[in-house]
């Protein structure tokens, strides 16, 4: 039985997202799930909060996490943005010109897939980042590399083959943190997440962009998206920055008349860099 000083999250023990959790809830409990269906089921059934990755700097929005959330029903209470270093990992008797396999998480695959190319290694995605590590030790297999994190390179049972083999040096994920009840916190509210879904009609999405720069606000995140089962509809992921709410409620009303439906996802304090 979970409780409300728990936090679940995607991945296995020495993924990002632990990481980012002992940095920020160290007074919390941490419970590993498999799957973002995995996780967001728990933070459903029980009194507890979630950390979802769903954008990166690199791979852009984590579709199957932002669907996830927005199905939930979920209230988003945070963000937090971690910068990612990604290595190439083998075993302590491992050496890279060896090297003939890699595995890892999908994203990482994605956000170091020009070294990847260049090196013209197998590739094999698998559930969690830290897991690929863990997966070579079980394996014992010294021509299949992981990537994960440079934290492993404390751990001597590794070895870091190669550094700083994401795309661009500059990798950040940014983390929403979900749930039923609010963790309380002393920082402002000023950013919204929602998804608009406009009127199919000519201009109406215009018009609801334009009800945004009527009132001065400033877009953060602007992604469409096709809704599953109605083929040619599109919604819209919209991240915004605000604290006001007498402009939020004007914001509400204007939007009402232009759009088929406009769902609220979260208010909460944004994360700074």
């Amino acid at each position: 039985m979970t409780t409300n000083l728990t936090i679940a999250y995607q991945g296995s023990e020495g993924s990002y997202s632990e990481e980012l959790l002992k940095k920020e809830f160290s007074e919390y409990i941490f419970v590993a799930c498999k799957s973002f269906t995995e996780l967001i089921n728990i933070v459903s059934r029980e009194k507890c909060q979630g950390l979802l990755p769903v954008e990166n700097s690199i791979a852009g929005t984590v579709n199957e996490a932002y669907e996830e959330l927005i199905e939930s029903g979920l209230e988003i209470f945070g963000e937090f943005i971690k910068k990612i270093n990604h290595t190439l990992i083998g075993l302590s008797g491992s050496k890279f010109d060896d090297i003939t396999h890699v595995i890892s998480h999908p994203q990482a695959l994605q956000q170091c897939s020009k070294f990847l190319q260049d090196s013209k290694l197998r590739i094999t995605p698998v559930f969690d980042t830290a897991g690929s590590v863990f997966e070579i030790l079980e394996t014992k297999d010294t021509n299949t590399a992981a990537i994960a994190g440079e934290h492993f390179k404390n751990d001597k049972r590794f070895k870091i083959l190669k550094e700083n083999i994401s795309n661009h040096e500059e990798n950040f994920t940014r983390f929403l943190l979900i749930g039923n009840e609010k963790i309380e916190s002393k920082k402002e509210n000023n950013k919204f997440s929602s998804v608009l879904i406009s009127d199919d009609k000519p201009g109406s999405l215009l018009k609801a962009l334009n009800i945004f720069s009527d009132l001065n606000i400033n877009l953060t995140k602007l992604e469409s998206r096709p809704i599953l089962g109605r083929p040619w509809e599109y919604k819209f992921y919209i991240d915004y920055e605000l604290n006001n709410l007498n402009i939020q409620t004007q914001l509400l009303e204007g939007i009402k008349e232009v759009s088929k439906e406009f769902i609220i996802l979260g208010h909460y304090p944004k994360a700074n860099l």
